[in-house]
């Protein structure tokens, strides 16, 4: 079986920026009482400073992600952080194991 990643990349309106630490912290929390396995990080060098957030989420398959992303908890995550961003980047990949 073949584990997925979603990649989302946040670039949050201009007066959401300054509280984004206490934002990722939350949206963490969130992800995770959803059912999501979940990873939410803040820019760490200037490669990524044109993104205030990023958030990785793993799942078993990607009918296990979909089923996941239609859930009303998941949707309410989101739906919140999109009136809170200028710009959200989301890809899914299939993870390579060895």
């Amino acid at each position: 079986m073949d584990m997925i990643q979603r990649f989302s990349f946040v670039k949050l309106l201009d007066d959401e920026v300054a509280g984004r630490g206490e934002l990722a912290e939350k949206l963490r929390a969130e992800l995770v009482a959803a059912g999501a396995d979940a990873v939410v990080g803040l820019p760490a060098d200037d490669s990524a400073a044109r993104w205030d957030l990023s958030i990785v989420i793993a799942a078993a398959s990607l009918d296990a992600w979909n089923a996941l992303s239609r859930t009303p908890a998941m949707t309410g995550v989101f739906e919140d952080l999109a009136e809170r961003a200028a710009v959200v980047k989301a890809w899914t990949f299939q993870a390579i194991e060895v």
